[in-house]
């Protein structure tokens, strides 16, 4: 590339490139942006080398005038030119062809140019629509001055020698362009990432053992998934039993895989291969992970900042014992009972309708299906319904195989920041009947995961009359994640973003199918294992341990959870497969809570009872009393993290950092939106 034919115009997706969108409930309207750490300093320095900065971006029903707005109070609208903000309100079109890149290479005037332009986006499908368009293109913003420099981008997996896991090796790699994408291995010493090749033969002289996946510049066009193949995991060493034959059926298949580890196949897709295209047989909770660009994942907490690791439990967590709850509360959260879950599972799975005023039925909440959407903004509006002005109800949007997806939250403030939070997955799949056409065939999903959905929506409407007079001493977050089916894309998102901005998150309790159980015993399970850091494990198993302690005082009809972690003898078999992953690698102290799915943890414990409709359009049966029961202990414990005792001096030392988790008033025109 010479200096005649160099770009001289960086365009910037906004959602999942900058930062995260916050959004009011349906009908939708963008009322803040939570701008990522490293944002500004990328933008002031293109801006010092003399690039011209623009934005395009899919913004809905939002105009220019309103989105700048947003971008002013978050501190992004001086950085670009005024004449290269292209909002798809604005200009009638979508990143869902080259069409808009085009119309922004004119504004430009580049239109005889195009590839003096560059677009830096995290969605692969919308970087193909721009290289058609003859631009090119950056995957992160990390990444913007290796593409200018005219490099090569490249996957690769780097290993940290044994003898130097003790090492300063993260402050190394924090310090070259280069973007972790997914940790793992034991002590978290094995990364997936992008750099470019010229930093390739440094990493390689700095003595890591480094794998290069895959071809020069497939990060361009592709994503990376792991794909775990439960099947060949199952029958062992040696066995030639599994689903990698199916890749290596076409040329054009065995291409996409990059690689074979203990975890599964990693694969690289372009946008137009499809996930369900490789639901493997035998699949189990979390087979598949899409690996997403997170610069944090190189910064773990540290137990000597308060900032880093929510070292603040620790203290209080072995002081939480059931007499915590009082007379009343228990008696509030009895109110949580099986005839509630089995209602709102069975509308948010499409047995009956939504709802009297909402009268269509939800046939599928899979990503595909027009249901998804309907969901999303149904629950939205129940969250304010049961909320009764007392949840802030919020949508976190993000870009998943050309898709705008969303989250949905809603936060019961407390007297300190410190957050709580209570989730669950909100889309499904039927991946399992064959043939399945996930646009238009129904994935009720009524276990997987509508009852964790009725699960947290009813817990939200017993904490609201629980809050009554006093909030709790902490905030308490509702979030129900998207796309958790497609590789944990939504919690990923969300955890990233939390992370980034230094959230005090002192406890996620997880729920992922919670409603199946035909006989006896009335098992269920929590998984806390994370064997990247022990660290990490270990405070999520103070919350699995205060589980196990609630759940005889208000669930006294369920056996006592099986908890699982990484010392168990197999190992936590549900580690980094459901959304409670998603905060582990971020650090966060989390468990998940399940039917029970997986054998054992011990030889001598009950056999398990899975169900066998699990990602089937049969998935239409809970047991509501079980899975209340179950709900009630994740209520119990959250609610006695929530009101347990704050770190006295936790306050203080936010404002003394500048945390960004701190909530901030903006006013949209529309709404108070508060950044946290």
């Amino acid at each position: 590339m010479t200096a005649s034919d160099a770009p001289a115009v960086v365009f910037f997706d906004l959602g999942d490139t900058l930062g995260t969108p916050v959004l009011s409930p349906p009908p939708y309207h963008l009322v803040g942006f939570n701008v990522f750490p490293f944002a500004q300093s990328v933008l002031g320095e293109l801006q010092r080398r003399g690039l011209r900065l623009g934005v395009i971006s899919n913004t809905g029903d939002d105009g220019g005038p309103a989105v700048n707005e947003v971008l002013r109070a978050a501190g992004l609208l001086t950085y670009f030119d005024p004449s290269l903000l292209i909002y798809s309100k604005d200009v009638g079109l979508t990143k869902d062809s080259p069409e808009i890149f085009r119309r922004a290479a004119e504004r430009a005037g580049f239109a005889d140019a195009p590839s003096r332009c560059l677009f830096v986006g995290e969605d692969a499908k919308e970087r193909g629509f721009a290289l058609d368009a003859g631009w090119r293109v950056a995957p992160h913003p990390l990444l913007v001055s290796e593409v200018l420099a005219g490099q090569q981008l490249q996957y690769i997996r780097i290993t940290v020698p044994a003898r130097d896991v003790a090492s300063s090796w993260r402050d190394a790699l924090r310090a070259l362009p280069l973007v972790p994408l997914h940790v793992t291995g034991s002590q978290g010493t094995t990364v997936y990432a992008v750099t470019s090749l010229r930093v390739v033969p440094t990493v390689m002289n700095m003595r890591f053992e480094l794998e290069l996946l895959g071809a020069a510049d497939a990060p361009l066009r592709t994503d990376l998934y792991i794909l775990r193949d439960d099947a060949a995991a199952a029958s062992g060493f040696l066995s030639a039993r599994g689903e990698s034959a199916r890749f290596f059926a076409s040329n054009d298949d065995a291409r996409l895989v990059l690689s074979s580890t203990a975890e599964g196949l990693v694969v690289a897709l372009p946008p137009e291969r499809s996930l369900e295209e490789f639901h493997f047989d035998d699949a189990r909770h979390g087979h598949t992970i899409k690996l997403l660009p997170d610069p944090s994942l190189l910064e773990p907490f540290r137990a000597d900042d308060p900032l880093r690791s929510p070292a603040w439990i620790r203290p209080s967590a072995a002081a939480f014992v059931p007499s915590d709850l009082t007379p009343q509360e228990s008696q509030e959260l009895a109110r949580m009972t099986g005839a509630v879950l089995q209602d709102r599972a069975e509308r948010y799975g499409g047995k009956r309708p939504m709802s009297a005023a909402a009268p269509d039925v939800i046939a599928s909440r899979h990503i595909f299906h027009a249901g998804n959407e309907a969901a999303t903004k149904f629950v939205a509006q129940e969250f304010q319904s049961v909320g009764q002005g007392k949840l802030i109800v919020r949508l976190h949007k993000f870009t998943h195989a050309g898709r705008q997806l969303y989250n949905v939250e809603a936060e019961l403030a407390g007297a300190s920041p410190e957050l709580v939070l209570v989730t669950a997955h909100l889309d499904s799949t039927a991946a399992f009947s064959t043939p399945y056409d996930a646009a238009h065939d129904p994935a009720p999903g009524v276990d997987d995961d509508a009852s964790g959905m009725a699960a947290v929506m009813s817990i939200a409407e017993r904490f609201v009359a629980l809050s009554g007079n006093a909030p709790p001493n902490r905030t308490i977050r509702f979030v129900l994640f998207n796309a958790e089916e497609h590789g944990l894309v939504g919690s990923k998102a969300y955890a990233r973003q939390q992370k980034l901005m230094n959230a005090p998150i002192v406890a996620v309790f997880q729920m992922d199918m919670v409603g199946y159980n035909r006989l006896l015993p009335r098992a269920w399970e929590i998984h806390a294992g994370y064997s990247a850091s022990q660290d990490v494990e270990q405070r999520s198993l103070l919350l699995a341990k205060l589980l196990q302690r609630v759940s005889a005082v208000v669930a006294p009809q369920l056996d006592a959870p099986q908890v699982y972690t990484s010392a168990t003898p197999e190992g936590d078999p549900a580690e980094g497969r459901s959304d409670h992953a998603s905060f582990h690698a971020c650090g966060y102290a989390a468990c998940v809570a399940s039917e029970d799915f997986f054998g054992g943890p011990e030889p001598a414990s009950p056999a398990a009872e899975a169900n066998p409709n699990y990602h089937k359009k049969d998935d239409t049966f809970i047991d509501g009393d079980f899975a209340a029961d179950i709900a009630r202990v994740l209520a119990a414990g959250a609610w006695v993290t929530a009101k347990a005792s704050v770190a006295p001096d936790f306050a203080n030392q936010l404002t003394a950092r500048g945390a960004s988790s701190m909530p901030r008033e903006v006013d949209t025109r529309r709404t108070n939106a508060r950044f946290v």
